[in-house]
This record gives C-alpha cells, structure tokens and sequence, in this order.
C-alpha cells in the first residue's frame, strides 16, 4: 500500500513537470522575438589607405659650377632669400688667368713665327728672280703656323669664357634649403653647389605598399596631416611612379614611390617633417546592409525579410565589405526591409515583433 501510495505521488509530480513544459512552449510559440529592420540602401563603401613621407617644397632648383676652382668668397648661408642674378659665390681663377697669359704669349709668338716666314720666303723669292728670271719658285706652305694660330685662338676663348663664370648667380628666386660647398674648397666644373628652394607651396614624398599602391591613382584626394603641424592641409596625387623598388634594406618589401601636392601652404610648414597621408579610395554605387543583418550556413549567407510578422530567411549574395556595411550582390531589393537587430537569434518562421 505505501509503494502504492509512493509510486502515485512520483506521477504527479513527472506528470506536473510535463504540463509546465508544454505550457512554457506554448507561451514560447506565441511569443513574437523583437527586431529592428532596415530599408536596403544603396550606398558607398569608405575605404582609406595611409602612409606615412617627408615634407618638402614643391621645387627645388640645383646650382651646379660652371667651372672648376677654388671658392673665394661664399655670399650665403642656409635659409638665406636669394633673387634671381644674386651672386652666390665666386671662384679664385688665378690658374685660369697664368694659363690665359701663357696662351696669349704663344699667338702672339705663333703670328710672329707666320709673319718672319712670309718675309723670309718674299726675300728668298726676290734673290732667285735676279739671279734666274724664269726659276719656278714653290709655293711656301703656312699651315703649320695657321693650325697654331687657331688653336691658340680657342683656347684662349675658353679660358675667357671660364673667366667670365669667376662668378655663380642665382638662377631662380627662393630660399637657399642646400650648401655642399665651403671658402676654400676646390670644385669640379658641374659640382653641386647650392639648392635654392620655392617655399611657397609643398609637396609630400611618400611610398606605398604593393597592395595599396593598387589602389592609388594620379589625382586622387588626399589628406595630410602631422604631429609638427596643427592644422590639415588638403592635397592631390601628383605622381605615382611605374615602378617598384626596395626602399627599405632591412626590408625586402617593394614600394612605390608617390608625391602628393599640398593645395595651401602656412609659415608652420617645414620641409622635412614627418607627415601621415589619409587617402579615400573611389567607390561605386551599391546596395549595403549593416554587416549584423547578415547570417551564415557555413558557406551560404542570408537575411531575414519580414513577411505576415514572421522571419523569413532569405538566401543572399555579398559582395565588398566595410567596416560597419556590407555590400548586398543578389538576393535582396532596394528599398526591401530587413531584420538588422535581432537576426542571430532568429530561426525561419519566428514570430517577430518590430520595435
């Protein structure tokens, strides 16, 4: 009688607990899961590359020697504003002016030589026609001295003209951003000399990654800022270079050059400061979705639609994605609306409620 008694109340208890299940399904069943939705949008992804370059001015001009010497006087130093004409430097010629000397001794000497053979020759002709006038005399022959003459001639036209460039000017206006030389110092016709620079607008040399350097083009905005300059200055792709090269030795990475051109310039800016480029990469025009919206199946991704206050799973195509949206290829409509909150915990046929 007692196991009787046990066994019955163990029933209504197992038989209580499935009663509370099934209810508890029955409220889950008509319980609608609340979600937001969303029109789909057509739209553009954002996309940025950055690197970081060097400031430095838009042009700078290179003073070469027109001649080799040795500096006499240096006019200007570093940050000086030169004009046009300015003179630079001059070079001491007192080597230039001995050999000028020299070689206007030997003309003068090779002209005398031409001059006492004509005379010679014109004496020896008048001695043989007294004494035989119908002798065939020979010609004399003045090439020698002629050569000499003319090559006196040159050279002395040379040194004249090195002469002449004793002293270096200016061959724009500017800033003088570069000196290689010092008084004294000996240079070679063609050395560098001094880099004068137009302060007035900037530009910023920079290298890009191969995969970014993709994605660049001349003439794309950009935008440069820097830890030395307070203010953002607005900019453009000049040039991109064709090739690749390894800028970095410890790297064996290949970047492309770039220079973006700087649209403004203000006092703060300095040529080689460290400047960070930001540059926004052209989109086209797409259908986006917030990235939430989407669910998977392993490969399969889809969207929940709203139909009769269900969900409705939707299979679709992506495409590109940002990083808040994501591009919709197939399966959805403009302007359709979708579940963008409350999707991952939805199963096809949920009852939903939109909030």
């Amino acid at each position: 009688m007692e196991v009787l008694k046990r066994k019955w109340i163990w029933g209504l208890i197992l038989g209580l607990i499935v009663i509370g299940l099934v209810l508890v399904n029955l409220v889950n069943i008509k319980r609608a899961t609340p979600v937001k939705t969303a029109e789909v949008a057509e739209g553009l992804i954002v996309e940025e590359i950055y690197t970081n370059g060097k400031l430095e001015p838009e042009k700078t001009t290179e003073v070469y020697s027109p001649a080799s010497g040795v500096i006499g006087e240096l006019s200007v130093k570093l940050g000086d504003s030169v004009t046009k004409g300015q003179v630079l430097l001059t070079l001491k010629m007192d080597e230039i002016k001995e050999q000028l000397e020299k070689e206007r001794l030997n003309l003068q000497l090779a002209e005398s030589e031409r001059l006492q053979a004509k005379k010679q020759h014109f004496e020896n002709f008048k001695k043989l026609m007294s004494e035989d006038p119908g002798l065939e005399v020979e010609e004399l022959d003045l090439t020698a001295y002629d050569l000499r003459i003319q090559s006196s001639r040159l050279t002395i036209e040379s040194l004249e003209r090195r002469l002449e460039h004793s002293a270096v000017h200016a061959t724009v206006d500017g800033v003088v951003t570069g000196l290689a030389v010092n008084e004294g110092q000996l240079i070679a016709e063609g050395s560098g000399i001094v880099s004068i620079s137009d302060l007035s607008a900037y530009k910023v040399r920079a290298y890009l990654n191969e995969l970014d350097a993709g994605k660049a083009a001349v003439g794309m905005k950009a935008v440069v800022t820097g830890e030395s300059i307070a203010e953002t200055y607005d900019g453009e792709v000049t040039y991109l270079a064709p090739t690749a090269e390894v800028v970095d030795p410890a790297s064996k990475d290949a970047s492309v050059e770039m220079t973006v051109g700087l649209k403004s310039a203000s006092p703060e800016l300095r040529s080689g400061y460290n400047v960070t480029i930001a540059m926004e990469i052209p989109d086209k025009p797409r259908l986006l979705v917030p990235i939430g919206a989407v669910q998977y199946e392993g490969d399969q991704a889809f969207v929940f639609v709203v139909e009769e206050d269900k969900a409705v799973q939707v299979p679709v195509t992506t495409g590109k994605e940002g990083e808040e949206q994501i591009e919709i290829v197939n399966g959805a409509d403009k302007g359709e609306r979708i579940v963008v909150e409350g999707a991952d915990s939805l199963r096809d046929g949920d009852k939903v409620a939109i909030q």
